[in-house]
């Protein structure tokens, strides 16, 4: 590392500390990212072996062409470029016909008319249309905008120029469950609502009505990146480059340097010094207040916080299989779209069977006969992923992490694809890479105990809490000290939130100009009301 002398150092080169970078330093300032991996890229990770690649963290992209990185820095001529199959998800079970959601809801809506009742195409129209304009009207334009306090917020949004905000407001504190029971929705198509949300390991139960909608309206408008997750962070590295930032990998910080509560720089664990004038971290709360300073450094509301910072119970276990065909599922003979499904879930039947599962989980009870496994065939969409005539098989079913997986992986994993034949009896794998959820964690250390979203959704670690009161907005208490990772508002799951409010927070504390506009989805926020400086 020659120059030793930055505007910003950003912690971190994951999805957030790439995107942060890269509008800083589109914006002019002298930026160099540090990762302590010998990659970037955090959990959009792509791994090839023998012509297979797969994706062991992210895959589903939520929000995909909506995040503001993705047409500020113009990505699909980077080669970034989203493939949105047609059948967002399918459920087979063993009794039953197969339930199918559509990229068009319209499509969705005729089916379960069709095929389930006229009742439950009519409520899923109703349910679509509220969630829809939840999301398009309030959620997606607060994930790229600082958190309000929720009284504010409440306030903000009762007094939008429509209705909106105050229906929003009646749902934004129900758990999901009770959501669900304001549509008259029959089984399965109840659970596989339901399942859209629970399948990332959130409480069905928990007061998280506010993401709800958000959830379930994007995983049925999901993309994959074509070629691979790690296609996208690639992208990004090198928009930073190409505007004169840096990034340095295999480069550990230790500690932040300050004095006299301002930032200096960053201390490498191999001794070198990076003087700077601000830092970006974007790494979870106990790295960021635990281990970056001492004890006497920062108020104590912030070392306790960290310190009861809670982890995720509940985590994935992967399993990755090279495969001479794609998947053919039980009860499909006359429903040829469930074998075409970007996500296939198996054996989810009804709500109650789904809830007794999940507290099971939260229990840390590891299942051994349902798993409940979710799986995707990218290579049927994105044949790249693939060597030519084979396909790419990816298994993933929600695990406690308390379990000794170092010793139980591969029985474990002999036991989703026994289980996943069940339900697809040509699945003839050639090879297999297991991924329990201690690999998570090895991998990325900012996942704890496999928290793949950097920390519990409870409600007290959600929205102007998230990572605590004092520095939701990304603001610390130590001037020149920043935080915009998953473990911050709005949270992870590659949304790109974190990473695009630090940087703008951070250019208007520098006094720059922005080289980009704010998104067309906060300005109408701002024009409704939904939005306030």
């Amino acid at each position: 590392m020659k120059n030793k002398e930055y505007d910003v150092a950003i912690i971190g080169a994951g999805p957030n500390g790439l995107i942060c970078g890269a509008y800083l330093a589109k914006a002019g300032l002298k930026v160099i990212v540090l990762e302590a991996r010998h990659e970037t890229g955090g959990g959009l990770d792509t791994l090839e072996f023998a012509g297979f690649k797969y994706n062991p963290h992210a895959i589903y992209h939520m929000m995909a062409e909506v995040m503001p990185v993705y047409h500020d820095f113009n990505l699909k001529s980077r080669g970034v470029k989203y493939i949105y199959p047609e059948v967002q998800a399918a459920y087979i079970t063993k009794n039953q016909k197969p339930l199918i959601f559509y990229h068009d809801p319209k499509k969705t809506i005729d089916f379960i008319s069709s095929e389930f009742s006229t009742k439950d195409g009519e409520e899923y129209a109703r349910m679509y249309a509220d969630f829809a304009e939840y999301s398009e009207k309030i959620l997606i334009p607060l994930t790229y905008a600082p958190p309000m306090p929720p009284i504010e917020q409440v306030q903000v949004l009762d007094s939008a120029k429509d209705d909106v905000g105050k229906r929003f407001n009646e749902i934004a504190e129900l758990p999901p469950v009770d959501i669900l029971d304001m549509y008259s929705f029959s089984e399965p198509v109840k659970a596989g609502i339901l399942n859209l949300f629970s399948m990332w390991g959130l409480s069905s139960h928990e007061a998280l009505g506010y993401i709800f909608p958000l959830y379930v309206y994007r995983m049925t408008n999901t993309a994959l990146c074509s070629g691979g997750s790690h296609r996208l962070s690639s992208a990004i590295h090198k928009a930073i480059i190409q505007n004169g930032g840096a990034i340095s990998d295999e480069s550990t910080v230790v500690k932040v340097l300050n004095r006299n509560g301002r930032v200096e720089g960053v201390l490498l664990d191999d001794g070198t010094e990076i003087k700077t004038k601000a830092v970006a971290s974007t790494v979870d709360p106990q790295q960021n207040f635990l281990q970056f300073f001492k004890d006497d450094e920062l108020p104590d509301n912030l070392v306790d916080s960290a310190k009861k910072w809670e982890w995720e119970k509940i985590t994935l276990f992967g399993t990755h299989l090279a495969l001479r065909e794609a998947p053919k599922y039980i009860g499909t003979e006359s429903f040829d779209d469930a074998n075409r499904a970007m996500i296939t879930f198996l054996g989810v039947k009804d709500t109650d069977t789904l809830l007794d599962h999940h507290r099971s989980l939260e229990n840390g009870q590891v299942p051994k006969q349902d798993l409940f496994g979710h799986t995707t065939c990218a290579s049927l969409f994105d044949p790249i992923q693939a060597p030519d005539g084979m396909h790419t098989g990816r298994w993933e079913c929600l695990v406690p992490y308390d379990n000794d997986w170092e010793s139980n992986k591969w029985d474990y994993a002999k036991l989703c694809v026994e289980q996943w034949k069940e339900y697809a009896p040509n699945l003839d794998p050639v090879n297999m890479l297991v991924y329990p959820p201690t690999y998570i964690e090895k991998k990325l250390i900012n996942m704890v105990k496999g928290s793949f979203k950097h920390g519990a959704y409870v409600p007290l670690q959600m929205g102007y809490f998230r990572p605590n009161e004092t520095c939701s907005q990304g603001f610390t208490p130590i001037e020149g000290f920043y935080i915009c990772g998953a473990s911050v508002y709005p949270g992870g799951m590659v949304i790109g939130g974190p990473g695009y409010i630090g940087a703008n927070l951070i250019a208007d504390d520098f006094g720059i100009e922005k080289p980009w506009e704010e998104p067309d989805t906060v300005k109408k926020a701002r024009e409704n009301g939904i939005i306030q400086d």
